[in-house]
């Protein structure tokens, strides 16, 4: 044997204990298992608490989803002279109608005329053209029909029906989609004409104010003394995706207009 050579140990392999397999090595070698144990429960406890949020942020989405849908649809009912309840919701635009009964006769909603009024004003028939309305600077020009209904506000600007008609002392009103005809309401200003023009004769009114009110006020409609008024109505905000919240309100005065023979 060479005397240079060197002796080499034999490697022992690394032999496993009985019971440390690889699946519960960890817990058997585990020096703290409670403190795991309690580390366990918190990720469990926030994962519940995770879970409770998401369900309580998508009730609260789509309990405020229906709210508001209910509540643009029952404004855009009244607008229209009709006054309806949840019930009339649940029957006419949701595929459970057939829980909210049978259908119930619809009451209309009627004003009185205003105060100092000589005449009782008449109205034309549902879906009837009254005329144009044009806003030059904006460039609209619209067909105006009366009533307000998804028919009649899918392819012109509707008449509230209970208001006054274009020059007659009252509030003129008139209603169309924010994503449509008046969608260039957006960029409106104060001092901008608004003319009205019918087969009785041309009225110019001018842009006195703009607001943002709620679905439910109805105030910007009603007569104010004895003035002759053009209001103007549209969904807010203008670029909201869905039933939008709020309602755009163009209130103009009426300061002329000629009518078919002469001038007034």
């Amino acid at each position: 044997m060479n005397g240079s050579a060197t002796f080499k140990p034999r490697e022992v392999p690394n032999v496993i204990k009985p019971g440390l397999h690889s699946y519960n090595r960890g817990r058997r070698l585990d020096s703290h298992p409670a403190r795991h144990r309690i580390v366990r429960y918190v990720r469990t406890f926030l994962f519940v608490v995770g879970l409770c949020g998401i369900a309580y942020y998508g009730y609260a989405l789509s309990d405020q989803y229906v709210y508001q849908t209910y509540e643009n649809w029952a404004f855009d009912q009244k607008i229209a002279g009709r006054d309806v309840t949840f019930s009339d919701y649940v029957r006419q635009r949701t595929p459970f109608g057939f829980l909210a009964g049978a259908q119930t006769p619809v009451a209309k909603v009627s004003e009185s005329p205003a105060a100092g009024s000589a005449t009782t004003q008449v109205h034309p028939q549902e879906g009837a053209v009254l005329g144009r309305v044009e806003i030059s600077r904006l460039n609209l020009s619209a067909i105006v029909r009366e009533g307000v209904d998804e028919k009649t506000l899918s392819r012109a600007v509707g008449h509230l029906p209970y208001t006054a008609m274009p020059g007659q002392q009252g509030n003129f009103a008139i209603a169309a989609h924010r994503d449509t005809l008046f969608r260039v309401l957006k960029d409106i200003q104060k001092g901008d004409h608004v003319t009205f023009q019918s087969e009785t004769g041309t009225y110019t009114y001018q842009v006195v104010s703009t607001t943002i009110v709620r679905p439910s006020d109805l105030s910007v409609v009603r007569p104010q003394g004895a003035d002759k008024l053009l209001t103007m109505i549209t969904c807010y905000p203008f670029y909201y995706v869905g039933s939008a919240p709020k309602r755009f309100i163009v209130r103009a005065e009426l300061i002329g207009n000629v009518r078919t023979g002469g001038v007034t």
